[in-house]
């Protein structure tokens, strides 16, 4: 029976799905007239047309201004290219998926509080290889993450190069071990490189490797982080700090499949997938000369954005509950503390900017000072959580008097007040309101303080 073929658009957290015939031609445009039309500023009304047949799909560009790229290459005018099941493509600056349904099992997602990265350390301060199977657990409740992982996971079937975007902290790296380890590529080796961390000297020796007597102090040949990770992957974590004349040296590495060491005459053949990943915005640096277009559209043959954690709030209480059960498995402690409602209400009005990698810090030195069976309010210092969100999944700022109902008002200082463990000053701070003004709205309330002890 022939796989029903599909053609994935992916937005900036969700995708849309259109199946295709089972021969003929499909117009992608800005058009309305256009069978997959695409509301996007980088899309021509008419910019390029897929042609169907037995078991083949080809896309063609139709004169389009912003380009149609097939990996990494732009297509010229008329050009009709051949994309495989799998393959990530781009139309204008819109990622589209060839998906052949019923082309091979799909691993299925797992969702579950006590899922959550349990990550080994890099080998050394400067990347490092780690152990197949040795795979970071998640917590994927949000329906935009869902969807994200599932997109992760069509991308991982093919061997394109993959870019992924996000805010610090926010589990770029856990995206790139999912799509190493749902690729034909899971039993080779995953080798991590933060391109931030080292000086352009290190980071091409990292990367590269050494001939013996290439420099001073090279006594003997080293083998690069590249060549290491033959048959695997390549996570490139912070790649829009990498300095210029490593990015010409990595593009022909893209290019060629072939590597040249440090000092070395004759190149050798690598085979790697690279996933990039940074929190800068790369087509800015491009703008600024500070990074190569041509190296950006051969990395981003697939692009992924993870959005923050403040726009997927459904997930902060299973992350906390997961992370207090690892903190206190680590510490050795028999039983774990609870986190109360107060705590929780807490973690979810807070805006998290450092995401995950912030919730799980604040999680961890909570569990190491608590000395009883409860986590509240009191061990997250709110003194230290400077950018408090009010409105639960919102970055606006907190809501004005005037601008709330009377009961809605009410509600949201009592919760506040509740937050914070009753401690007035601090619900103040939350508020963004002078102590005397919330003493007088709860006396308006008749809600009684506290007495002084």
């Amino acid at each position: 029976m022939t796989a029903q073929r599909r053609i994935v658009v992916v937005g900036q957290a969700r995708f849309a799905s259109y199946a295709l015939p089972e021969a003929g031609r499909v117009s992608v445009g800005r058009s309305e007239k256009s069978d997959v039309r695409i509301e996007d500023e980088s899309i021509s009304r008419k910019h390029a047309r897929l042609h169907v047949g037995a078991g083949v799909v080809e896309i063609e560009d139709l004169g389009s201004v912003n380009g149609t790229r097939v990996r990494g290459d732009r297509l010229t005018t008329g050009q009709r290219v051949r994309l495989l099941p799998g393959e990530a493509f781009h139309v204008g600056n819109v990622m589209m998926v060839l998906v052949a349904d019923g082309d091979g099992p799909r691993k299925p997602l797992q969702s579950s509080p006590d899922q959550v990265e349990t990550r080994r350390a890099h080998a050394g301060t400067q990347g490092g290889a780690r152990e197949p199977g040795a795979r970071a657990m998640h917590v994927i409740e949000d329906p935009a993450m869902q969807a994200l992982y599932e997109m992760a996971s069509r991308i991982a079937a093919g061997n394109i190069h993959v870019l992924v975007l996000g805010e610090t902290g926010v589990g770029k790296e856990l995206v790139a071990e999912t799509i190493h380890e749902r690729s034909p590529r899971r039993t080779g080796p995953f080798v991590c490189l933060n391109c931030a961390a080292l000086s352009e000297q290190l980071l091409e020796a990292e990367l590269f490797g050494y001939e013996r007597g290439a420099f001073t102090g090279a006594v003997q040949s080293k083998q690069g982080l590249l060549e290491s990770a033959h048959g695997g992957t390549v996570f490139l974590d912070e790649v829009g700090e990498m300095p210029l004349a490593l990015q010409a040296k990595l593009l022909r590495v893209l290019e060629s499949r072939q590597l040249l060491r440090v000092g070395a005459v004759r190149p050798r053949e690598v085979d790697v997938r690279f996933v990039a990943a940074t929190n800068r915005d790369l087509q800015a640096a491009i703008q600024e000369g500070r990074f190569r277009s041509d190296l950006f559209f051969r990395l981003s043959g697939a692009k992924l954005v993870i959005p923050p954690l403040r726009e997927r709030a459904v997930e902060i209480e299973p992350l906390a509950r997961a992370f207090v059960q690892r903190a206190a498995r680590d510490l050795g402690r028999a039983q774990a503390p609870r986190l109360t409602p107060e705590a929780l209400n807490l973690l979810r009005a807070y805006s998290w900017p450092g995401n995950v990698r912030e919730l799980r810090n604040f999680v961890e030195r909570a569990v190491l000072l608590a000395d009883g069976v409860e986590l509240s309010a009191g061990h997250f210092p709110i003194a230290e959580m400077a950018a408090v969100i009010p409105t639960r999944g919102s970055n606006e700022p907190a809501p004005s008097s005037s601008e709330m109902s009377p009961a809605s008002e009410r509600e949201h200082i009592l919760e506040v007040l509740r937050a914070c463990a009753g401690n007035q000053s601090r619900a103040a701070k939350v508020l963004g309101i002078a102590r005397s003004t919330l003493v007088a709205r709860l006396d308006s309330y008749g809600v009684p303080r506290p007495r002084k002890t």
